[in-house]
């Protein structure tokens, strides 16, 4: 596959990824961060050995682990709700399941994230 055609599929699959919840750089330079996180897409998110939902899962994860930036749950939480990876509960038992492990703190403001996604959706 040509470096071309990793970045388009990459395109693709963020596509798919985050449907319209946030759309793809307006311009893909291969040697810029754009075209490396289109590589990125195609090589991780594009592999077939985990499901976009496990994939989805350990990403929730990691951010809530993390103390990330609130917005990047926000963008996960939807898409997962959008795609049909998660449903409402599955959602929620994320933020039960990582809390003995990352703590309250880590916890208490995604919980309105989780929320407010689910509202919105419709769930």
């Amino acid at each position: 596959m040509t470096e071309d055609e990793m970045i388009a599929r990459g395109k693709e699959i963020f596509e798919k990824c985050y449907g319209d919840v946030i759309a793809p750089p307006p311009v893909i330079e291969s040697k810029a961060l754009s075209g490396l996180a289109m590589k990125m897409f195609n090589d991780i998110w594009g592999n077939e050995t985990l499901s976009f939902r496990d994939k989805r899962l350990i990403v929730l994860g990691i951010i809530a682990g993390l103390g990330a930036d609130s917005s990047l749950f926000e963008i996960h939480s939807k898409s997962a709700l959008r795609n049909g990876e998660l449903n409402a509960d599955e959602l929620q038992a994320v933020l039960l399941t990582a809390l003995p492990y990352v703590g309250f703190p880590r916890i208490s403001p995604l919980v309105r994230i989780i929320d407010n996604a689910i509202a919105e959706h419709g769930s």
